[in-house]
């Protein structure tokens, strides 16, 4: 079997010259970095990942997200090639050689933690690390094939895409209607102004945020006091491109620290049980 020679993936201006300022800006997150520009790069390969994505699989569950009971076929030796670059970004190429990427493929989609921690050699963090940028291709795919399909009336607090907790609460235009990002698809959906995500919280006397102490008032990090939870939230002119996303949230880490230095945590109960099937898809032979 002849699989295509590994392509050197480059990132589009707007997209690297914002990475860059991300880099210079934050130093110390340059390993993490490292797979996200990876991820970033991957994900511009529409030929190889978008052909994976099935149809919603009808009669699902009203509440459940677009890809809940999917089998997905993907290209092993794209999925392979893949996961091997993050494995060497992070550090662990020695430590995985016995590691099914679509396994962790699979693990990474659904959020299943003690799978991926299973799938570990050793220490599992860095593992769960390389898991959530591996599905970042795949589920990019999925935004762009079937996100369409997302019901405007959705107002629950997980992605109605893939099942993720959202990343970043957007405040957009004029009229600072508030949107909900997903930091993985990048789907976004607007929800009311005080609804925490998380619990459902209403109440305003249990709804609150912190605000940087240096000045900047354009970010803020918005908290819940019934569960604790918190998300970070900036307003924008437009939607953020889905890239846009995953890099403002490594690019506000201090106020994750500062949500966490005060008792708030995102939550470690997963946003919906997601039920997804990662297969190979079965090919004869690539031309070159």
């Amino acid at each position: 079997m002849l699989w295509p020679r590994t392509r050197r993936r480059h990132l589009d201006a707007e997209v690297a010259q914002r990475l860059a300022d991300v880099r210079r800006q934050n130093p110390e997150s340059e390993t993490w970095l490292a797979l996200v520009e990876a991820a970033l790069a991957e994900s511009q390969d529409a030929t190889t990942w978008d052909v994976a994505v099935p149809a919603p699989v009808e009669g699902r569950p009203v509440r459940a997200p677009l890809l809940h009971g999917v089998e997905i076929a993907v290209h092993p030796g794209s999925v392979s090639r893949f996961v091997r670059r993050l494995t060497r970004l992070a550090g662990l190429n020695g430590a995985v050689r016995d590691l099914d990427p679509i396994d962790l493929l699979e693990a990474a989609i659904c959020q299943d933690d003690a799978r991926i921690d299973a799938l570990a050699a050793s220490d599992p963090s860095a593992l769960r690390v390389v898991a959530q940028v591996a599905a970042v291709p795949l589920l990019r795919a999925c935004a762009r094939t079937i996100g369409s399909g997302v019901s405007p009336a959705w107002w629950e607090g997980y992605c109605p895409l893939c099942g993720a907790w959202p990343t970043l609460a957007e405040f957009r235009g004029l009229e600072r209607k508030r949107w909900l990002r997903c930091g993985r698809c990048g789907t976004g959906w607007e929800v009311p102004w005080l609804h925490c995500p998380f619990c459902a919280e209403t109440s305003h006397e249990n709804l609150g945020y912190l605000a940087p102490e240096d000045g900047e008032t354009t970010r803020k990090v918005e908290v819940c006091d019934s569960c604790k939870g918190y998300m970070k939230a900036e307003p924008t002119v437009r939607e953020l491109p889905w890239w846009g996303v995953l890099l403002d949230d490594v690019a506000t880490v201090a106020l994750d620290v500062a949500a966490l230095d005060r008792g708030y945590h995102r939550p470690e109960r997963r946003g919906f049980e997601l039920e997804v099937k990662i297969v190979a898809r079965r090919t004869r032979f690539w031309t070159l």
